[in-house]
Protein backbone atom coordinates (compact mmCIF):
# COMPACT_ATOMS: atom_id res chain seq x y z
CA UNK A 1 0.00 0.00 0.00
CA UNK A 2 1.10 3.43 -0.86
CA UNK A 3 2.43 5.74 1.82
CA UNK A 4 4.80 8.88 2.94
CA UNK A 5 3.08 10.54 -0.43
CA UNK A 6 2.97 14.84 -0.83
CA UNK A 7 0.43 16.05 -3.30
CA UNK A 8 1.09 19.72 -3.72
CA UNK A 9 0.28 22.45 -5.90
CA UNK A 10 -1.97 21.02 -8.78
CA UNK A 11 -4.87 21.77 -10.60
CA UNK A 12 -7.40 19.12 -10.47
CA UNK A 13 -10.02 19.94 -13.43
CA UNK A 14 -13.28 19.41 -15.33
CA UNK A 15 -12.86 15.27 -15.19
CA UNK A 16 -14.20 13.88 -18.59
CA UNK A 17 -18.30 13.29 -17.36
CA UNK A 18 -19.21 11.68 -20.64
CA UNK A 19 -15.85 9.98 -21.57
CA UNK A 20 -15.70 5.91 -22.00
CA UNK A 21 -16.26 4.94 -18.66
CA UNK A 22 -18.82 1.77 -18.46
CA UNK A 23 -20.29 3.16 -15.56
CA UNK A 24 -21.15 6.81 -17.65
CA UNK A 25 -21.31 10.01 -15.75
CA UNK A 26 -17.42 10.05 -14.37
CA UNK A 27 -16.15 13.29 -13.86
CA UNK A 28 -13.90 12.57 -10.83
CA UNK A 29 -10.72 14.29 -9.20
CA UNK A 30 -8.57 12.24 -7.02
CA UNK A 31 -9.51 8.58 -5.35
CA UNK A 32 -7.04 7.74 -2.61
CA UNK A 33 -7.71 3.93 -2.62
CA UNK A 34 -8.26 1.72 0.87
CA UNK A 35 -5.40 1.80 3.68
CA UNK A 36 -3.48 4.45 2.01
CA UNK A 37 -1.09 6.29 4.69
CA UNK A 38 0.40 9.23 4.98
CA UNK A 39 -0.82 11.43 2.50
CA UNK A 40 -0.80 14.79 2.52
CA UNK A 41 -3.49 16.81 -0.24
CA UNK A 42 -1.53 20.35 0.23
CA UNK A 43 -2.71 23.75 -1.62
CA UNK A 44 -4.13 22.76 -4.69
CA UNK A 45 -7.33 23.47 -6.78
CA UNK A 46 -10.03 21.37 -7.10
CA UNK A 47 -12.55 22.55 -9.99
CA UNK A 48 -15.69 21.62 -11.73
CA UNK A 49 -15.16 18.17 -11.03
CA UNK A 50 -18.77 16.11 -9.72
CA UNK A 51 -16.71 13.98 -7.05
CA UNK A 52 -13.52 13.21 -5.46
CA UNK A 53 -12.11 16.41 -4.49
CA UNK A 54 -10.63 14.10 -2.81
CA UNK A 55 -11.98 10.86 -1.99
CA UNK A 56 -10.28 9.03 0.66
CA UNK A 57 -11.09 4.87 0.67
CA UNK A 58 -11.13 2.90 3.85
CA UNK A 59 -8.51 2.76 6.61
CA UNK A 60 -7.03 5.70 4.66
CA UNK A 61 -4.51 8.26 6.90
CA UNK A 62 -4.27 10.99 5.50
CA UNK A 63 -4.60 15.15 5.34
CA UNK A 64 -6.63 17.69 3.12
CA UNK A 65 -5.15 20.90 3.78
CA UNK A 66 -5.05 24.22 2.47
CA UNK A 67 -6.77 23.64 -0.76
CA UNK A 68 -9.35 25.35 -2.93
CA UNK A 69 -12.38 22.99 -3.78
CA UNK A 70 -14.84 25.37 -6.14
CA UNK A 71 -18.03 23.91 -8.06
CA UNK A 72 -17.64 20.50 -6.86
CA UNK A 73 -20.85 19.47 -8.17
CA UNK A 74 -22.77 16.36 -6.16
CA UNK A 75 -19.85 15.59 -3.59
CA UNK A 76 -16.66 17.54 -2.57
CA UNK A 77 -14.55 15.47 0.11
CA UNK A 78 -15.46 12.21 0.96
CA UNK A 79 -14.44 9.05 3.38
CA UNK A 80 -15.87 5.45 1.84
CA UNK A 81 -15.49 2.39 3.29
CA UNK A 82 -17.24 -0.09 1.19
CA UNK A 83 -17.91 -3.55 3.03
CA UNK A 84 -18.15 -5.69 -0.31
CA UNK A 85 -15.02 -4.31 -0.80
CA UNK A 86 -13.31 -5.58 2.11
CA UNK A 87 -15.00 -9.05 2.16
CA UNK A 88 -14.22 -10.81 5.23
CA UNK A 89 -11.74 -8.23 6.65
CA UNK A 90 -12.68 -6.20 9.67
CA UNK A 91 -13.40 -2.72 8.83
CA UNK A 92 -10.19 -0.24 9.16
CA UNK A 93 -10.88 3.13 10.94
CA UNK A 94 -9.73 6.01 8.71
CA UNK A 95 -7.75 8.69 10.01
CA UNK A 96 -8.73 12.55 8.01
CA UNK A 97 -7.24 15.74 9.23
CA UNK A 98 -9.30 18.93 7.32
CA UNK A 99 -7.53 21.69 7.85
CA UNK A 100 -7.96 25.39 6.24
CA UNK A 101 -9.72 24.75 3.25
CA UNK A 102 -12.43 26.71 1.70
CA UNK A 103 -15.25 25.30 -0.52
CA UNK A 104 -17.18 27.39 -2.94
CA UNK A 105 -20.19 26.15 -4.62
CA UNK A 106 -20.85 27.07 -8.30
CA UNK A 107 -23.14 26.63 -10.88
CA UNK A 108 -23.26 22.45 -10.81
CA UNK A 109 -23.00 22.39 -7.19
CA UNK A 110 -26.23 20.83 -5.70
CA UNK A 111 -28.34 22.89 -3.17
CA UNK A 112 -26.90 22.12 0.63
CA UNK A 113 -23.80 20.72 -0.25
CA UNK A 114 -21.76 19.92 2.63
CA UNK A 115 -17.71 20.16 2.47
CA UNK A 116 -17.07 16.58 3.33
CA UNK A 117 -19.34 13.92 2.94
CA UNK A 118 -18.93 10.00 4.50
CA UNK A 119 -20.75 6.87 4.06
CA UNK A 120 -20.22 3.21 3.99
CA UNK A 121 -19.12 0.72 6.64
CA UNK A 122 -15.94 2.08 8.57
CA UNK A 123 -15.64 4.91 10.95
CA UNK A 124 -13.33 7.64 10.20
CA UNK A 125 -11.72 9.42 13.21
CA UNK A 126 -11.89 13.26 11.92
CA UNK A 127 -9.84 16.39 12.83
CA UNK A 128 -11.44 19.57 11.43
CA UNK A 129 -10.08 22.82 11.87
CA UNK A 130 -10.54 26.48 9.95
CA UNK A 131 -12.57 24.80 7.16
CA UNK A 132 -14.62 27.87 5.00
CA UNK A 133 -17.45 26.09 3.10
CA UNK A 134 -20.04 28.01 1.19
CA UNK A 135 -22.64 28.33 -1.61
CA UNK A 136 -22.52 29.84 -5.38
CA UNK A 137 -23.41 33.03 -3.37
CA UNK A 138 -21.50 33.13 -0.12
CA UNK A 139 -23.83 32.24 2.12
CA UNK A 140 -22.70 29.61 4.88
CA UNK A 141 -22.63 26.05 3.38
CA UNK A 142 -22.88 22.85 6.03
CA UNK A 143 -19.45 21.38 6.40
CA UNK A 144 -20.89 17.15 7.03
CA UNK A 145 -23.08 14.93 5.79
CA UNK A 146 -23.73 11.66 5.04
CA UNK A 147 -24.17 10.14 1.12
CA UNK A 148 -24.39 6.21 1.68
CA UNK A 149 -26.60 3.82 3.90
CA UNK A 150 -24.34 2.02 6.49
CA UNK A 151 -22.82 2.31 9.89
CA UNK A 152 -20.14 4.38 9.44
CA UNK A 153 -20.09 7.46 11.93
CA UNK A 154 -17.48 9.95 12.41
CA UNK A 155 -15.55 10.19 15.90
CA UNK A 156 -13.91 13.35 16.19
CA UNK A 157 -10.43 14.32 17.25
CA UNK A 158 -9.52 16.98 19.54
CA UNK A 159 -5.89 16.39 17.80
CA UNK A 160 -4.62 16.00 14.47
CA UNK A 161 -3.87 12.31 13.25
CA UNK A 162 -0.64 14.32 11.67
CA UNK A 163 2.06 16.37 12.33
CA UNK A 164 1.62 19.25 10.00
CA UNK A 165 3.89 21.66 11.24
CA UNK A 166 6.03 21.43 8.36
CA UNK A 167 3.46 23.33 6.05
CA UNK A 168 2.85 27.07 5.90
CA UNK A 169 -0.85 26.96 6.99
CA UNK A 170 -3.14 29.94 6.08
CA UNK A 171 -5.91 30.13 7.97
CA UNK A 172 -8.95 29.83 5.96
CA UNK A 173 -10.95 32.36 7.58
Amino acid sequence: TSKNILFSNNIIAEGLAESTHAKGEHSKGSLIHDNVSDIVIYRNLYTSNMERSPLFKGGVRGAVVNNFIYNPGQRAVQYNLQGLEWGDVEPATGQLDLVSNVMRGGPSTIEGLPMMMFGGEGDLSLYSAGNVAVDRWGAEAPTFGRYTVGNAGIVEASDPHMNLSALPLIAAG
